[in-house]
């Protein structure tokens, strides 16, 4: 009885390893890594920089019948600050202001007088609609501007006036980090034209300026 029992256990333990065998190993599952892409800059946010550049302005002078046209060229400096908002992942429109000091003069003689006129500061506010790529935008942009334009005659006196004109223009820019951007720019401005009275001597002038400018700026 005893053998027969041994002998039992011997062959359903030869049983089950043969069922064993004929089982199939259980898959092992392959675990994928996620994937990161690189991250697309975001132009959307609030800025403000400073710049520097240089005027190419031109005064088209005309008293006593006759005219000329005085250069106003110049060094410029000062700030900027605007806000950008990125509406498409390639289109982006924004809003900004700047104020500059300008260091430009220029005097000429027209019909015997001479005549000096500076440029001491300018301002505009303008509208912006860029395309960007990544970290790369290129922009248009247009407003409004501002200046001080100062005419002197040479004995007779002088006056500055506060001119109102407008803007043309564009740019590119560069982030050169998630925070610093650098920019080149280019601005067409037109101021038309007005008259003074200087002791009898009337001077009439319309004044226009070509404008230079890099700026680096901190994005919020």
């Amino acid at each position: 009885m005893k053998r027969l029992l041994l002998s039992s256990a011997a062959l359903l333990g030869l049983a089950g390893t043969a069922l064993a065998a004929d089982l199939p190993e259980p898959a092992l599952t392959e675990v994928t890594p996620e994937v990161y892409g690189p991250t697309v800059f975001n132009w959307t946010g609030p800025y403000v920089g400073a710049t520097i550049g240089y005027g190419f302005g031109t005064a088209d002078t005309r008293t006593g019948g006759r005219s000329r046209d005085i250069d106003l060229n110049g060094v410029l400096g000062g700030i900027y600050a605007g806000y950008n908002f990125q509406v498409h992942p390639n289109f982006l429109i924004g809003a900004e202001a700047d104020f500059v000091f300008t260091g430009q003069s220029g005097d000429g003689r027209v019909a015997g007088s001479r005549i000096t006129q500076d440029n001491t500061w300018m301002s505009t506010i303008r509208a912006r609609v860029g395309g960007t790529f990544d970290r790369f935008l290129v922009y248009g942009t247009g407003g409004v501007a501002f200046a001080d334009l100062k005419t002197k005659v040479r004995g007779s006196g002088s006056e500055t006036k506060n001119k109102v004109g407008w803007t043309l223009g564009a740019g590119i820019e560069t982030a050169f980090t998630d925070n610093i951007v650098g920019r080149l720019e280019y601005q067409y401005v037109d101021f038309g034209s007005d008259s003074s009275n200087f002791g009898g001597t009337r001077v009439k002038s319309s004044f226009n300026d070509n404008i230079v400018r890099a700026g680096v700026a901190y994005k919020f």
